[in-house]
């Protein structure tokens, strides 16, 4: 079994228990991301500006041992698998725990260190909030998290913790062959 990050302390009950999956019945507008920076690309992305892909947003922490083992090498495979016209891998640096330990640059230092090419946002930190604003707005419960966003900009699918490859391409083909 794949260890995820402890949820953040206060964590909102969304039925979500570790390792679980929370599929929507009826597709909801993904909230947009609130980034500070990003890394591995030269210009700052929105939905706006990835519409009429698939989006696999990879919620993350570079000291998550869960994030480092499992997940970040999965969001690296999908990225060497999909078209990157037909799907977009971005990886969120989510900081809701050593804040001290995980800055942007010891971020850059660990993207080079572990090969990581896709685009990386940082999670926009809150005055007085020990969540940063995406992770907040998309109700994670800790890290890793991995948010399916279809073409239309909706989220379809959101899993704290680990998934199967065979799973998680099984979810982006749907999306894929859905338009």
């Amino acid at each position: 079994m794949v260890r995820v990050c402890e949820p953040y302390v206060g964590a909102k009950e969304i039925a979500m228990t570790q390792n679980s999956t929370q599929p929507f019945a009826r597709p909801r507008p993904a909230p947009e991301w609130h980034v500070e920076s990003w890394l591995n690309t030269d210009q700052s992305l929105s939905l706006k500006a990835l519409r009429g892909k698939v989006i696999v947003l990879e919620a993350f922490q570079m000291l998550c041992p869960g994030c480092v083992q499992s997940s970040l090498p999965q969001a690296k495979r999908v990225h060497a698998l999909f078209s990157h016209e037909e799907v977009a891998v971005i990886g969120l640096h989510t900081v809701f725990e050593h804040h001290d330990a995980m800055t942007p640059t010891a971020l850059k230092a660990f993207v080079k260190e572990n090969q990581l090419s896709f685009p990386i946002g940082i999670d926009q930190g809150v005055e007085g909030e020990m969540l940063p604003a995406t992770m907040a707005r998309y109700n994670m419960q800790g890290t890793p998290t991995l948010v399916l966003i279809d073409r239309k900009g909706d989220r379809r699918a959101q899993h704290f913790g680990h998934i199967p490859d065979l799973q998680l391409g099984a979810e982006i083909m749907a999306l894929m062959k859905a338009g």
